[in-house]
């Protein structure tokens, strides 16, 4: 029995959106500040926060998407690492 493989080959993305605060808190992005100064509880990961995705990062990732053609998946679903 000859097995079949399809190729499936990902790309991970880093972007800057140039949103007033961070994808999943509400802690600020304001550009020069000094280093360490932009984190809240949430940023942190501390024990009993939870995220809170930016909805204006939403907008923009669909926004862009939409410009380069790109299909967009109808769920998506983001793992806490901890």
């Amino acid at each position: 029995m000859t097995m079949q493989w399809e190729t499936v080959i990902g790309l991970e993305i880093h972007a800057q959106l140039a949103t007033k605060t961070k994808i999943f808190s509400g802690a600020s992005t304001s550009f020069g500040s000094e280093p360490n100064t932009q984190a809240c509880l949430v940023s942190l990961g501390m024990p009993g926060v939870l995220p809170v995705f930016n909805r204006e990062a939403a907008k923009m990732a669909v926004k862009f998407s939409s410009a380069i053609g790109a299909e967009l998946g109808r769920r998506s679903v983001f793992a806490r690492k901890n």
